[in-house]
């Protein structure tokens, strides 16, 4: 990735992120929760500064693979005026002594990303690691569906990212093993999976 597809990536989570991210809002607002957050795959900042402004209580510490996206969300946390409430680390969500050493969080949450994990159940584990006893892990991503096969790539990425998803039956069978207390996993039309 460079910084020049950052900066697109970014100008279209501008354009598109009212859309898309209304549902993932108003879920995490529903948690009403304060205190320490751990973003999983923040990309370019966009969904971190939408979470930070609807929560003024949060302190976000975000985990990213790609140093240019954190390059990228550094700058538009600082346009926002909300680099005092977030902090950046480059990394996987898979490297547990890296999550570890990143802290508790009360509410743990990942937008689109789940379906980029090498190995989900590394990662969700490693997540529920770092929960406090009360904290909210929330996953929400696109849902795998047939009908995707064959429809035109369109925008590209968006398509792969639907196609490379996972149904619910998916998720609850990656998780069946991990003692991770309630699952909620619902769909949130037409291809939103929370």
């Amino acid at each position: 990735m460079g910084k020049q597809t950052a900066e697109e990536y970014l100008a279209m989570q501008q354009k598109l992120g009212r859309f898309y991210l209304r549902n993932f809002l108003k879920i995490l607002g529903n948690q009403n929760k304060a205190g320490n957050f751990l973003e999983i795959g923040c990309g370019p900042g966009y969904q971190t500064a939408k979470v930070a402004e609807h929560n003024q209580k949060c302190r976000i510490q975000a985990l990213e693979p790609s140093s240019d996206m954190i390059a990228i969300a550094r700058s538009y946390m600082e346009r926002r005026g909300l680099s005092d409430r977030v902090r950046f680390t480059v990394g996987s969500v898979e490297d547990e002594s890296l999550v570890r050493s990143l802290g508790e969080f009360d509410l743990i949450y990942s937008t689109f990303s789940l379906h980029h994990w090498k190995d989900p159940i590394k990662a969700i584990s490693n997540l529920y690691r770092v929960l406090k006893p009360e904290g909210v892990l929330l996953i929400y991503d696109f849902e795998s569906h047939w009908f995707t096969y064959y429809l035109p790539v369109g925008r590209k990425g968006i398509t792969e990212s639907i196609r490379a998803s996972y149904t619910p039956k998916e998720i609850s069978s990656m998780i069946a093993g991990l003692k991770c207390g309630v699952l909620w996993c619902r769909d949130i039309f037409p291809i939103f999976l929370s």
